[in-house]
C-alpha cells in the first residue's frame, strides 16, 4: 500500500460536531508531562522519566467573523462550557466545502474549553478569529 500525503486543505478541526467555517489554518498539540523517576538503585547517570500527565489543544484561525459568529465566540468564552473538539482528515464532496470527515486512522475528538481568542481586524482586511481549545480530559 502506498502512503498518501495529508495535504493541510484536508486536516480539518471540528468544533461541536462541525468542521470550523473559513478555517485558514489549524494546530494541534499533544503533551506529556515528565517527572523523574531515578531512585538510589537506579544505575548510570541517565535520567530515567515517567509520563505523570497528558494534555491537548487545538488552536484554529478562521476567516468566519460575522456578527452572529463572533457573539457565539463571545458566549463560548463568558460560559466555561466544554463543546466537542477534534480533528479529522476532510474530502472534498459535491458542496460540501471540503467539510466531510473521513473518519481517518489519527482522527480524535475530547470535550474542551474555549480559553483563549483573538479577533484580528487590520484595516480594509478581512477579520481573522483565532480559537484556542484546552483538552479537559481524555481523547477518544
Amino acid at each position: 500500500m502506498a502512503l498518501k500525503k495529508l495535504k493541510g486543505q484536508n486536516f480539518r478541526a471540528f468544533v461541536g460536531g462541525s468542521a470550523v467555517p473559513e478555517a485558514t489554518s489549524c494546530q494541534v498539540s499533544i503533551t506529556g508531562n515528565m517527572e523523574d523517576a531515578k531512585t538510589k538503585d537506579s544505575e548510570g547517570s541517565f535520567g530515567m522519566e515517567q509520563m505523570t500527565s497528558r494534555s491537548w489543544s487545538a488552536q484554529v484561525d478562521s476567516y468566519e467573523a460575522t456578527a452572529a459568529s463572533l457573539i457565539a465566540v463571545i458566549r463560548q468564552f463568558v460560559s466555561d462550557e466544554k463543546v466537542q473538539v477534534g480533528w479529522d482528515e476532510t474530502k472534498e464532496v459535491a458542496g460540501s466545502q471540503n467539510r466531510t470527515p473521513q473518519n481517518a486512522a489519527f482522527a480524535r475528538s475530547g470535550q474542551a474549553i474555549l480559553n483563549d481568542f483573538t479577533i484580528q481586524a487590520n484595516n480594509r482586511t478581512n477579520i481573522q478569529v483565532t480559537r484556542q481549545y484546552m483538552g479537559s480530559g481524555a481523547l477518544a
